[in-house]
Formats: structure tokens, C-alpha cells, sequence
């Protein structure tokens, strides 16, 4: 007697169908988990270079500079701290000179975090610098840390550093998302306390962690 072996064209068609509704509905939980974890683990970046940066101005005995940076097409960074490059990458330099600049050959490079680069549009970045009370009153994008410990921010790396005043917060979240939902939903947060001390957090873990637009 003939046995039948494998799948009928109609259980196959049947088993393809119910695959394609599966991925249908899978997919874009997918991208929004994938969406999630690349912008939590550009959030750690962040929060261990400012801790590295914080533990070399104190080994080196020199000011350690946080601030925007354009990155190049081969990766390297490029116009230290220039603010309009916010959302291409932030870098951190020993300045060996004092001069409150990046200055090639003289300065000491430390490290680098990629957000965007080649023309990417991958993930967007604010910052806000809220008081005691939560309220926010600046958006600097270029810290400070001297050696003998103290943080300061300030709007560009030429104004007076404000320190050991207020809590600077990065929310960073998926560029692609389309709803204020979503950005939130796919966004981390990096708080620098007043004394420099770095954490991460999911939006509206607590107070401090409050996500804005």
C-alpha cells in the first residue's frame, strides 16, 4: 500500500500561511525590542565614558572636557565640541595645554561615543539641566570635569561652567519612531548628579527619570 510522505500541497500552502501571519504580527515587536536594547546599550556607553572621564581627571591631574563632536566617515571624531553635532557623537579629552579647547597632538584624546555617523539618523539626543526641584532651566551640552573632582556644565566650551549646581539629564530614543508613545517606549535616560556621579534609567522610573519632548 502507497504511504504518503511529507506535507500535501495544501497542508504546505496552509503551514506557509500561517507562518507569514506569525511574522506579520512578530516583526514589529522585533524591531521595537532591537529599537530598545540599541538605544539602552548607547545609554551605558555614555554613562561609562563620563565615569572613565571622571576617573581620569583625577589620575591625570588635568580639566576633562565632555562635549559634541562630528564624526567622520572613517569613525574618528572631528570639531570638538562644536554643539551642532550633537547628535552625532560625544567625546572626552584631557586638556594637557589649558586652554579650554581640543587642540591635535597636544591634547589627550580619551573616548568616544557614536551615535550617528555617515549620514545615519539612528538616534536622537536632548539634554536638560533641571534645578532641586526639577525644573528645568538650561540645555548644556558640554561638561567639565576638574581634578580635584567638581562637575560643572555650560552651553559651549568658551562660557562660564556652572558646578556642583543642578542634575543634567540625556533622554536619547529611536529616531524612527513615529509617535510620542513610541519614543518614549524606546528611550533611555543618563543623569549626572551635581557632583558628577553618572546613572541610567528607563523613562519615568521615578521623578528624576521623566521623559519631555
Amino acid at each position: 500500500m502507497f504511504r504518503q510522505q511529507g506535507l500535501t500541497l495544501i497542508e504546505l500552502l496552509v503551514v506557509m500561511a500561517l507562518a507569514a501571519i506569525t511574522a506579520v504580527i512578530a516583526l514589529p515587536e522585533m524591531a521595537h525590542w532591537a529599537a530598545t536594547r540599541r538605544v539602552a546599550a548607547q545609554a551605558e556607553r555614555l554613562a561609562n565614558l563620563i565615569r572613565f572621564a571622571r576617573h581620569e581627571a583625577v589620575r591625570l591631574n588635568l580639566p576633562v572636557y565632555i562635549c559634541p563632536v562630528q564624526i567622520r566617515k572613517d569613525g574618528n571624531p572631528d570639531q570638538y565640541c562644536d554643539t551642532r553635532y550633537l547628535n552625532q557623537g560625544i567625546a572626552a579629552f584631557a586638556d594637557t595645554d589649558r586652554n579650554r579647547a581640543y587642540t591635535r597632538k597636544t591634547d589627550l584624546p580619551l573616548r568616544t561615543v557614536i551615535f550617528n555617523s555617515n549620514g545615519s539618523d539612528n538616534l536622537t539626543s536632548r539634554i536638560t539641566v533641571t534645578d532641586f526641584s526639577g525644573n528645568a532651566y538650561a540645555q548644556d551640552p558640554v561638561w567639565l570635569f576638574q581634578p580635584d573632582g567638581r562637575f560643572g556644565h555650560a552651553p559651549d566650551v568658551s562660557a562660564p561652567f556652572a558646578f556642583s549646581d543642578g542634575l543634567v539629564k540625556i533622554i536619547l530614543t529611536d529616531s524612527r519612531a513615529d509617535t510620542q508613545q513610541q519614543r518614549r517606549q524606546r528611550a533611555a535616560i543618563v543623569l549626572i548628579d551635581h557632583s558628577g556621579r553618572v546613572s541610567t534609567c528607563r523613562p519615568d522610573d521615578n521623578l528624576r527619570c521623566s521623559y519631555t519632548e
